[in-house]
C-alpha cells in the first residue's frame, strides 16, 4: 500500500493541472505554453502563491499585465497556498478563454520569460 501511495503521489507531483480550484486540482498532461491568440475579453489568473513567486512568477505578472492590456485580455492573481501538485511546475498561468464557463481551465507551467508570456497570450 505505501508503494501504491508512493507512486500515486510522485505521479500527481509532474503531473499538470488544468484548473486553479481553492483546495482542488484535476490532473492532466502538462501543455505546451503555445497558444492561440486569446480573444479581447478572455482572463489569465497568474498564480502568486510563495512556489510561483519565488521561481519567477513575481517578475512574470508585470510583463503578464502589459502585454494582456495590450490585447484586451484580463489579467487575475490568485495566491495558491504551495499545496497543489502545480507547485513544483510553476510560476503557473490559467488561461479562460472568453465564452468559455469552466469549472476546469487549461494551466500553462513555467511562465517565466516576456517569451513566455507571449507564448501564453498567443502574442507572436
Amino acid at each position: 500500500m505505501k508503494a501504491a501511495t508512493t507512486i500515486l503521489v510522485a505521479s500527481l507531483t509532474f503531473a499538470s493541472t488544468d484548473a486553479f480550484v481553492h483546495g482542488h486540482s484535476r490532473a492532466v498532461a502538462h501543455s505546451s505554453l503555445a497558444a492561440e491568440p486569446l480573444e479581447s475579453g478572455s482572463t489569465v489568473v497568474v498564480c502568486t502563491g510563495p512556489t510561483c513567486s519565488r521561481t519567477g512568477g513575481k517578475k512574470a505578472l508585470p510583463i503578464m499585465k502589459e502585454l494582456a492590456a495590450d490585447i484586451g485580455v484580463n489579467v487575475e492573481t490568485f495566491s495558491c497556498v504551495s499545496e497543489c501538485a502545480e507547485c513544483g511546475l510553476g510560476p503557473n498561468v490559467e488561461v479562460r478563454k472568453k465564452g468559455d464557463d469552466g469549472p476546469f481551465y487549461p494551466i500553462k507551467n513555467r511562465v517565466k520569460t516576456e517569451d513566455d508570456v507571449k507564448a501564453v497570450l498567443g502574442i507572436n
